[in-house]
């Protein structure tokens, strides 16, 4: 699937899950916390590489970039799965999260055994690759993993870190963030194709 295709494709499974009710949303921001109108932040998520998700106060809907980057402490992450060694040996983390069954990621198009276990083979290729740690799969909610089996397994986020730190809310399908151990990450909230997992490593 082209990238163009997909941001476009996301950006309307972006309005069913996180444009509710619209009009009834007090007051709209972009990413960086400034008031717009709700032409504007309906265009952006449309448009480009955003999703909206509920503001400070009760409905208001603010702007998330889907593609973040940015400096954590990678220690802690490391830490919380059993990883400090890899910490140590200067491997990056591989990190791919789901949030719970949902529309997307129960799809025909995104279950389908074939597709699962090739995309598990092409995460496996860009660790060997990048030199990072084992790839790991985390979820929020396990319900809807059963056709993970005999693919590979997936355990749940370790006290919540990852959700509260890169994925806040539940992101269509699947999310992901590579993390360096010095710090930089980079992450793709929602839908992604596969080959962006290179391109955010090689990034680092």
């Amino acid at each position: 699937m082209k990238v163009g295709v997909l941001v476009q494709r996301v950006g309307l499974i972006g309005l069913i899950f996180f444009l509710s009710i619209p009009l009834l949303a007090q007051s709209y921001f972009n990413e960086l916390g400034k008031r717009i109108t709700y032409a504007d932040y309906e265009q952006k998520i449309l448009s480009g590489p955003y999703f909206g998700v509920p503001g400070e106060k009760a409905g208001d809907q603010k702007l998330v970039h889907r593609m973040p980057a940015g400096l954590t402490n990678a220690k802690l992450f490391y830490e919380k799965l059993g990883m400090l060694a890899d910490f140590q040996a200067g491997r990056p983390l591989v990190v791919i999260f789901y949030p719970g069954k949902d529309e997307c990621n129960s799809a025909a198009s995104t279950s389908d055994p074939k597709l699962l276990r090739s995309n598990h083979e092409a995460v496996l290729k860009y660790a060997q690759k990048f030199g990072t740690a084992p790839p790991v799969y985390l979820y929020q909610q396990a319900h809807g993993l059963e056709k993970y089996t005999g693919i590979h397994s997936w355990i749940p986020d370790p006290e919540g870190v990852f959700a509260r730190q890169f994925f806040q809310f539940p992101y269509p399908c699947k999310s992901f963030v590579v993390i360096s151990p010095k710090g930089n990450y980079r992450a793709i909230l929602g839908e992604f194709p596969i080959s962006q997992i290179s391109v955010a490593l090689k990034k680092l």
